[in-house]
């Protein structure tokens, strides 16, 4: 939670939290079901720890869905990432999407909100899933219209309470795009790394024409890893601060379709920042928001971000979008016409 309020502070326009389940089927704020990296769960349930496959990846450690919340709000959050701050280790539980919630809608100012449904299909196949006759999807939306989150993107209703559905999964997506108008977002990782529930095909294969005119259909935006959305031009020197990189065509693609696009995710050191070739965060800014023209973005230095954006609107008086209001228009989607 502290995180979320400083995002806010800093001019975070959304804050996003990835949604596992706990073994009571309560929605909490959490990277990954794998509890272990980023709390003291291994520590304070050592009989837990166990092996897990979650979309053909082995992990093992105390898992979200073999603890009750309130188990899991006896356990207090760590820095994954040993470049980072560690000192606040110890000192934070873990949010409940609920939690997450009251606290965007508590913001002085308009925050939007961003679930991801983590590993779908994974969930809805555990047995306490199952026994209870629900989804993940089912759950994370009937938390979001208990809340008033309701409308197609850029509606009044919507406007007032922004949210999207993010996952890197399709068919969850379908299947919420006939039950909601909440504009839905298609993650995308690497080029070769096979979509979950369609383990015969990998991200590539929804990223051609085809199939981005399909997602259009039940998606409004599209949120691709940033590195598949820039490529090193023939013979040039990728290390010249983005000057030897081109679009794969992606971007292109995906607003060829009407959608937005969200890339993830910016992050402030050196060596995160895409293929290592541009000497700080600005100038990646530059290349991917004003010479490809991607309409928003994952990243974990809001502060940064949004420096860039009011530097930016000092050149030529040119007005940045750094509001919850988005630039592209919704449009009705097949699978829900009412939207």
């Amino acid at each position: 939670m502290a995180s979320y309020e400083l995002a806010i502070e800093l001019g975070a326009d959304f804050i996003e939290c990835d949604v596992v389940l706990t073994k009571d089927l309560v929605p909490v704020c959490r990277h990954e079901p794998l509890l272990s990296g980023t709390t003291d769960a291994d520590a304070k349930f050592p009989s837990l720890i166990k092996s897990k496959t979650i979309d053909g990846y082995n992990y093992t450690g105390v898992f979200a869905d073999d603890l009750t919340l309130a188990q899991v709000k006896t356990l207090r959050a760590k820095q994954p990432l040993p470049e980072r701050n560690q000192s606040f280790n110890g000192m934070f539980d873990i949010p409940t999407l609920e939690e997450y919630i009251a606290l965007a809608k508590g913001a002085p100012r308009t925050v939007g909100i961003y679930p991801e449904t983590k590993h779908p299909t994974w969930h809805d196949n555990l047995p306490h899933v199952k026994a209870a006759k629900t989804t993940i999807s089912d759950i994370v939306l009937n938390v979001l219209k208990k809340h008033g989150y309701k409308g197609p993107i850029n509606s009044k209703a919507w406007s007032k309470q922004p949210a999207f559905i993010q996952s890197f999964e399709v068919g969850n997506l379908k299947y919420l795009s006939r039950k909601t108008c909440i504009p839905l977002v298609q993650l995308m990782d690497d080029f070769t790394e096979p979509i979950p529930d369609m383990p015969t095909k990998t991200y590539s294969d929804i990223m051609t024409d085809a199939a981005l005119k399909d997602i259009a259909t039940y998606a409004s935006g599209v949120g691709p890893w940033k590195n598949t959305l820039v490529r090193a031009k023939a013979g040039a020197n990728v290390t010249a601060n983005g000057a030897g990189l081109e679009s794969t065509g992606l971007v292109e693609r995906i607003h060829k379709y009407g959608m937005q696009l969200h890339p993830y995710t910016f992050r402030n050191e050196a060596y995160r920042l895409a293929y290592g070739s541009f000497s700080t965060p600005w100038d990646e800014y530059e290349l991917f928001f004003v010479k490809m023209g991607i309409d928003g973005a994952f990243t974990d230095f809001a502060d940064t971000l949004k420096t860039w954006f009011n530097e930016k609107a000092k050149e030529q008086g040119r007005l940045w979008n750094t509001g919850a209001v988005i630039n592209r228009a919704g449009r009705p989607k097949p699978h829900n016409p009412k939207c």
